[in-house]
């Protein structure tokens, strides 16, 4: 290689230095700089995603501790009762309830979560419930989530 490039002439040698340089520098844009940068748009775009996410849950959040403060009332009848009453009266299919001694757990496979925010609400305002304990997760469908456990009292 070294003699074919000595056989060049001083034009052609310039020629290939400069196809060289042209060639490595692509090759730098291609393989390092494009990646990087295509992952660096993608993480700030996950990032700002992420933050969107969090200032709603935050609102909700706010919410949620607004309408937990307010005075509670006593509904009567069992547990289970109020918390079927309840249930029905929003047009929420409960999964399952299971009492343990003086909470109820109940399930739900999948709600919207403004719908679900508003039902614990009511269980909390006008039933006079306690929630003890609430375990969510993601559902598939957008904007709704999947009550694995709350745990509620009187």
């Amino acid at each position: 290689m070294k003699q074919w490039f000595e056989a060049l002439s001083e034009r052609e040698k310039q020629l290939v230095v400069g196809a060289g340089i042209v060639f490595a520098i692509g090759l730098f844009f291609q393989l390092i700089w494009g990646p990087v940068n295509s992952r660096l748009e993608k993480a700030e775009m996950s990032v700002q995603n992420k933050q969107t996410t969090l200032a709603w849950v935050n609102e909700k959040l706010t919410e949620y501790k607004q309408l937990k403060g307010s005075q509670k009332q006593v509904a009567t009848g069992s547990l289970s009762q109020i918390v079927n009453n309840a249930a029905r009266r929003a047009n929420i299919s409960l999964a399952r309830m299971q009492p343990q001694g003086d909470t109820l757990q109940v399930q739900i496979d999948e709600i919207e979560f403004n719908a679900f925010i508003r039902w614990l609400a009511d269980l909390t305002q006008n039933q006079g419930l306690t929630i003890e304990a609430v375990d969510i997760s993601e559902a598939e469908k957008t904007g709704a989530v999947r009550v694995r456990r709350l745990q509620v009292s009187k």
